[in-house]
């Protein structure tokens, strides 16, 4: 589907040629290794009408779950009125390279870009998706940079026409990282130490990176992954400890901390016509992998202000199936429920979600490919549960609120 533009060697070297160069010259060999580029990508134009307000990003392209209801004077629904949008700002270019080897190591590396900006307020603007280098051995690989978290799972991740990729369901979110990888027959075992840039922790002073870096210590990861030639099998764990801050109200240092877990697991099936994926995660404040959770305050103490925490904590899974080739079905189900705090909350919630109970999604959908050009569309049906979090911030008397996204979207790769 994809096609890939490639310079010579020879013309990249007339390019080098020209830079001033110090040090000894390399031996010959070395200098004619073959170094490829090559340009992939995609244009990409969304339109999109939903039933009512939704909580979203980048102008409602994102779709995470409906709004609550808010009540007029006379009980309508502040909420209750449907929307449309066009969109063309996650058409998307990359570029990746390979070159001479490094330290007995293949080597590559890969830059990727779209428009959506990092924020609404960005909206059109050129920011940074993916940035790594890669060494590759025998037995072990190395990558360095950003890519996705290593939660994402690149062998597991539902197949949708929607930007959410399955979100809040599934984690969505990409980290400077590094990481290691272990190959040994069919499976492989990574390990990654990993920070926070634009998908970041909620706190005291609203979603920032700062929270995990001012703990000084990474995000940690670990992943066991197995392939065959129809089977994907994998699980991980995962570990942050956060900061969220560094003086108290009245001014008094803390370091109080608060760390939090995850576990997956996921199962993949796939022939020449049907793919069936699957994942489950148990997760405490996972708001930065734009999924439901966070934390809150589990004491707060009258003299000087000094702030304990306490995580929440949630079921996330969901199931995805796919068949067809140049006509593509699927359909994608979700669900998530909210099981509260681990102690009891004295204090404010810090993440996404802690008034909704429970959330679901259903969403049909049919891609027609040829070459180059794929038109697809989508129903996807979302319902959040809205009520009141109880001392432990499990919610009570919730209502069900639900919306409706008809989506048509046209790629044209290259």
């Amino acid at each position: 589907m994809k096609a890939k533009g490639y310079f010579s060697w020879p013309v990249l070297i007339l390019i080098l040629s020209s830079l001033p160069v110090s040090g000894e010259e390399k031996p010959q060999e070395e200098k004619e290794s073959p170094v490829s580029f090559g340009i992939s990508g995609f244009v990409k134009s969304d339109y999109w009408i939903d039933s009512r307000s939704v909580v979203s990003a980048r102008e409602g392209l994102f779709l995470l779950f409906p709004d609550r209801k808010i009540p007029d004077i006379h009980g309508q629904d502040l909420n209750g009125d449907p929307s449309f949008n066009f969109s063309a700002i996650t058409s998307r270019i990359a570029g990746r390279i390979s070159g001479p080897d490094a330290f007995g190591a293949r080597t590559s590396g890969m830059i990727e870009a779209d428009f959506s900006g990092v924020t609404n307020a960005d909206i059109n603007g050129f920011r940074l998706r993916h940035a790594y280098l890669k060494l590759e051995w025998e037995n072990w690989d190395l990558l360095l940079g950003q890519w996705w978290h290593p939660m994402f799972g690149v062998d597991v991740v539902p197949t949708v026409i929607s930007l959410n990729t399955g979100a809040p369901f599934q984690p969505f979110i990409r980290n400077p990282q590094a990481t290691l990888t272990y190959h040994r027959g069919k499976s492989r075992t990574l390990f990654s130490m990993i920070g926070q840039r634009d998908n970041a922790s909620d706190g005291p002073f609203g979603v920032s990176p700062e929270y995990l870096r001012n703990r000084v210590m990474p995000n940690f990861h670990l992943q066991w992954i197995r392939q065959t030639d129809h089977h994907t099998l994998g699980s991980g764990i995962d570990y942050k400890m956060l900061r969220p801050r560094m003086a108290t109200d009245s001014l008094v240092r803390t370091a109080e901390t608060i760390g939090t877990y995850a576990l997956m697991g996921y199962y993949r099936y796939r022939s020449s016509m049907l793919d069936i994926k699957t994942k489950t995660i148990w997760g405490q404040n996972l708001s930065e992998h734009l999924m439901m959770g966070g934390y809150a305050e589990r004491s707060i103490r009258p003299e000087d202000g000094y702030v304990s925490y306490t995580p929440l904590n949630h079921l996330s899974l969901w199931g995805n199936i796919v068949y067809g080739r140049q006509v593509q079905a699927g359909l994608f189900v979700g669900y998530g429920q909210n099981f509260g705090a681990s102690e009891t909350i004295e204090g404010r919630y810090y993440g996404r979600g802690h008034d909704i109970a429970y959330l679901y999604r259903i969403a049909p959908s049919v891609s027609f490919i040829s070459g180059s050009l794929q038109l697809s569309t989508e129903l996807e049906y979302t319902a959040a549960a809205y009520g009141t979090p109880d001392p432990y911030g499990v919610v009570k008397d919730h209502e069900e609120v639900g919306n409706l996204r008809l989506l048509f979207t046209a790629f044209y790769f290259f």
